[in-house]
């Protein structure tokens, strides 16, 4: 079930098998579909007008949008957000900046370790750093 399968030519990608595979039945679903436009051709074009000529009615004359209404749903709607939910999203969001804050802090302490003459401010900066790194792994570890 999972062996690979050579292709018979390297240069084939996916989407050329899939179109290889695929094409005798879509052309099957083709040639049915366009049958049916041919037949119903005048029904299908009257019910595209009708749906058009709805949905604007719908749009500028029944449903007419009420902006304060619409920020007093939006309000209800972030209300009902259950508490257990925001925690878990304030979760996500601090462990997204933690891991920003870690990538940056790594690729300046590389940049720093690459040099061949390190000054007093990157000496400084890179114990800094590595407390700062040493902090969240070992805050992360805890969580």
């Amino acid at each position: 079930m999972f062996r690979k399968t050579p292709s018979k030519n390297r240069e084939t990608s996916i989407f050329q098998e899939l179109k290889n595979e695929l094409y005798p039945h879509l052309a099957g679903v083709n040639g049915h579909l366009k049958g049916l436009m041919d037949r119903y051709a005048n029904i299908i074009f009257c019910g595209m007008l009708l749906l058009i000529v709805t949905s604007f009615i719908l749009t500028f004359f029944v449903l007419k949008p009420d902006s304060e209404n619409q920020a007093n749903n939006f309000k209800k709607e972030l209300k009902a957000i259950p508490r257990e939910l925001s925690n878990e999203f304030s979760a996500l969001q601090d462990l997204t900046l933690r891991a920003a804050k870690m990538a940056e802090l790594k690729t300046e302490i590389e940049r720093i370790i690459t040099q061949d003459s390190i000054s007093k401010t990157d000496s400084a900066y890179l114990e800094k750093a590595i407390e700062q790194l040493q902090y969240f792994n070992n805050h992360s570890n805890e969580n």
